[in-house]
């Protein structure tokens, strides 16, 4: 698949940036989760403590919202800084929190209404209506892949990022691409096994910056195939940065 190659390349190109914002954000929510476990042992909460694992949480969020804008930069060759990690977060601080609650929301009752029913007796219905929703939960997985890089492609739309228009278009280009979005979600799947195995080394160092690369590039590919951007030449003709 050309996007994962040329997703990787781009990747490897900027390696040293990679590795930084994905050590930074990894050991920055890490440690938000280690405060959470504390004070969660030291409240003893019960479920409702697994809210004292929001700030880690919404800390790696918006990192990979920085880091998709670095990538989208990046892959348009607009010479992005590392600063512009900090420029994405403080542009699309809002909508990336509004999606985030709604990919949170979304997932939580798919996974809780499988599980729900494929564990329910009484009724022969509920085997059924569990299946339905673990494929309901299948697909939705498989459009996250889409929704960070649409967030910050939809900063030059006009119909911006909001939430719902990202979940829509996502809904759209897995149906009109599965055999591409099966494809790269399991590309996606088997980075972090890649990244897992190796005591977790990966995940630390290089994928959240693989990954923004890779599903960056991916969308690209989508929007030349549907004509919203111009295909480029294999070799790009670089004048530099600008001065």
């Amino acid at each position: 698949m050309r996007a994962l190659s040329k997703g990787f390349r781009a990747a490897y190109d900027s390696l040293g940036y990679v590795v930084f914002v994905t050590f930074l954000s990894f050991v920055t929510s890490l440690g938000l989760c280690g405060a959470a476990v504390a004070v969660l042992r030291a409240t003893k909460a019960g479920m409702w403590g697994i809210l004292y694992f929001a700030p880690a949480l919404a800390v790696a969020w918006l990192a990979a919202v920085g880091v998709f804008y670095y990538a989208n930069r990046s892959v348009y060759h607009q010479y992005p800084s590392p600063a512009d990690t900090w420029v994405g977060i403080r542009t699309l601080l809002v909508p990336a929190l509004k999606l985030l609650i709604v990919d949170l929301v979304v997932t939580t009752i798919l996974c809780g209404d499988a599980v729900f029913f494929l564990r329910a007796k009484g009724s022969s219905l509920f085997p059924v209506l569990g299946v339905a929703c673990g494929y309901g939960l299948f697909v939705w997985l498989m459009m996250l892949i889409y929704h960070l890089p649409l967030l910050v492609a939809q900063l030059g739309m006009e119909s911006g990022p909001r939430p719902l228009v990202i979940v829509r278009k996502s809904f759209l280009l897995l149906a009109d691409n599965p055999g591409f979005t099966v494809g790269l979600f399991l590309a996606i799947i088997a980075l972090a096994v890649a990244c897992v195995v190796p005591a977790f080394v990966g995940m630390a160092l290089v994928y959240l910056g693989g990954a923004a690369f890779v599903l960056t590039h991916a969308l690209r590919e989508l929007f030349i195939r549907y004509g919203i951007v111009e295909e480029e030449p294999e070799v790009v003709q670089d004048g530099g940065w600008p001065r």
